[in-house]
């Protein structure tokens, strides 16, 4: 937990200091939970996470947003799946 939201804050906290203009995030396929669709998609509801760790990637997905909304940091979450 400490690792992703704590890391993810800190990382976005000093590249808001020093004015890093464009940071990327590794989220994870996690965040979907139990969901049931052939194909996943940004426009799905993430907001029912069914383990920790998939708690924690949806919040600094949602921490990333508040630092672009506040600051105008570009910040691109990349949600990874595994093969």
């Amino acid at each position: 937990v400490q690792a992703n939201v704590r890391g993810t804050t800190n990382m976005l906290q000093y590249s808001n200091e020093y004015n890093v203009t464009n940071v990327v995030i590794a989220s994870s396929s996690s965040v979907y939970g139990e969901s049931t669709s052939t194909y996943f998609s940004e426009a799905e509801d993430v907001n029912m996470p069914v383990s920790p760790y998939a708690s924690t990637k949806r919040a600094c997905e949602l921490i990333s947003y508040t630092y672009h909304h506040l600051y105008g940091l570009n910040v691109t979450n990349l949600r990874f799946f595994t093969v």
